[in-house]
């Protein structure tokens, strides 16, 4: 258990911060999950989230965040023994995590936030060139969740134009799954393959990651501009024997994005270029896509790739680019206080290799939430979906909210 003094302060600091503020919001939500698998063990598994969230605002230039998740499993993909992971570098995720527990400054046009936050600068739905500072979970590849860094961030805006800039002094890897689990090499206990020591880089100036974006809003769009420089999210993984290995690559990128509004229609696009300072070849990193919206209707349909270059190459990590090239479909109809209905695909143009997941939900009582999703993967054992053509799945799910 990690830093356990953090969860005793925490209750404390919000009693004071909501008796102090003008305004003060608080809520949240008990989710639970139930996945069955046609194959593979366990062919039933359970997940269970809860979640707190607070804001307040004691003064009109001071304002607080908190959102924190308490989780568990039924099968043990996330940790039973570690309360609470500061950093994220371990290899299983914790049993609890903030995703905001943050302090904010406003004033002047000016936007301060200091604290643990999501940085998710992106603008494409599926692939996001200019995304590079927060780190992912992909403990459930088809269920991917965004984690939390300690950074700093600051906005500024004076009409149609606006510039950002971040700092992330601790690095940490997106998650991969679990070894041994049915997402990654299920036999890796029979073969003896596990995982070897990681070095992460320290933190010093030299290896402070930043980004910075800059961008102009008019009528009818925004188009913006953006550079990092820091480590890439995802891990080079490499074998030596039975025994695999992460590496973390230094990382440049420079990206652009923006959107047209043209009626019922939005045209986005967001392309960037990788370039890895330790002499690995880089490639570009593409995605356009058009959106049709009218109430209760949302389509979406893209298509992205890389250019010069393969994100997949070796061991993939990089599991959201591991399909590319690829077309992308959404399609989505409902409102908060009634049925929900959702397609969404993705399908590789160059192996034929496809994920196509269909949902659907009904609201009971105000504050539950029923459904069930069914997911269903296809392609050559040898493609990314492909490998995992056995793990198709039906989830029923509620959830509940406070």
């Amino acid at each position: 258990m990690r830093d356990p003094m953090r969860f005793a302060l925490v209750p404390a600091a919000l009693t004071l911060l909501a008796c102090a503020a003008h305004a003060a919001d608080q809520g949240g939500s008990i989710e639970t999950r139930l996945d069955g698998y046609p194959d593979g063990e366990p062919s039933i598994q359970a997940w269970f989230r809860g979640t707190y969230a607070f804001h307040a605002e004691p003064r009109a230039w001071l304002f607080a965040r908190v959102v924190v998740h308490l989780e568990a499993d039924s099968h043990g993909e996330i940790s039973r023994d570690d309360l609470y992971d500061d950093d994220d570098r371990d290899l299983r995720r914790a049993a609890s995590r903030f995703r905001d527990l943050a302090l904010g400054f406003r004033g002047g046009g000016v936007t301060v936030v200091l604290g643990k936050q999501r940085l998710t600068w992106a603008r494409a739905s599926f692939v996001n060139a200019a995304d590079n500072l927060t780190p992912r979970d992909w403990t459930d590849p088809l269920d991917e969740v965004r984690l939390s860094p300690w950074a700093f961030d600051a906005t500024w805006e004076r009409g149609r134009w606006s510039v950002e800039g971040a700092l992330v002094p601790r690095y940490a890897p997106s998650r991969l799954p679990q070894l041994g689990s049915r997402w990654l090499l299920p036999d890796a206990d029979d073969l003896g393959v596990v995982w070897g020591p990681a070095v992460f880089p320290s933190v010093t100036w030299s290896n402070l990651q930043a980004g910075v974006r800059a961008g102009f809003r008019g009528a009818h769009g925004e188009a913006r501009v953006s550079a990092f420089r820091g480590f890439d999210d995802a891990p080079r993984v490499a074998q030596a024997g039975t025994t695999l290995l992460r590496a973390f690559v230094p990382l440049d990128a420079t990206a652009i994005d923006g959107e047209a509004l043209a009626g019922a229609w939005i045209l986005r696009g967001e392309a960037g270029y990788f370039h890895f300072r330790d002499g690995s070849d880089g490639y570009g990193l593409f995605q356009v896509e058009a959106e049709w919206s009218r109430a209760p209707w949302h389509v979406t349909a893209g298509y992205g790739d890389a250019v010069g270059g393969d994100p997949a190459t070796g061991i993939p990590a990089a599991l959201d680019q591991g399909s590319l090239p690829a077309v992308f479909l959404r399609a989505y109809r409902g409102e908060a206080t009634e049925w929900q209905v959702a397609l969404d695909a993705v399908v590789g143009t160059k192996e034929g290799d496809a994920l196509v997941r269909l949902s659907a939900s009904y609201p009971w009582a105000g504050h539950l939430r029923a459904g069930a999703e069914v997911a269903l993967m296809s392609g050559a054992a040898t493609t990314f979906w492909g490998r995992w053509r056995d793990n198709d799945r039906a989830r029923l799910f509620l959830v509940a909210d406070f």
